[in-house]
């Protein structure tokens, strides 16, 4: 009986935790540039934290309207008969957007670039080559 009732509670307690993470283990936050930088001035903490956050929306932006472009591939893929006049347009245009994401990434690396010296970009890169590593 005392086993039944501590399961029971067990399961009370674990299963609405649970059911909040939808199965899901919750995703580490990534550090901030301006965490992994150790001696950036007030300047440029405010300039680095600018320009990312504008990245960020904007790779956001980009990354909603592919997925949009990506549910209707694959609402076409699942129709019968030839989708082609429609699909091949829609990969035209999700193959656009990966690059317009791969872009605002790269001219955002440039731009911090341009922001940070010479050591602090070496920081920088070395945290950011140990992590790729890491995954």
């Amino acid at each position: 009986m005392k086993k039944t009732f501590i399961l029971t509670l067990v399961f009370a307690i674990a299963l609405p935790l649970y059911a909040q993470h939808d199965g899901k283990r919750p995703e580490k936050r990534q550090q901030d540039i301006t965490e992994i930088v150790s001696d950036l001035s007030a300047t440029q903490k405010i300039k680095v934290e600018n320009v990312t956050k504008e990245s960020k929306t904007r790779v956001r932006q980009l990354r909603e309207q592919q997925k949009a472009v990506r549910d209707s591939i694959s609402f076409y893929m699942n129709c019968d008969g030839d989708q082609s006049r429609l699909l091949f347009p829609l990969f035209d245009r999700e193959a656009r957007l990966q690059v317009e994401i791969n872009r605002e990434m790269y001219n955002t690396k440039l731009r911090l670039d341009e922001m940070l010296t010479p050591a602090q970009r070496e920081e920088l890169h070395k945290t950011m080559s140990t992590r790729k590593k890491k995954k």
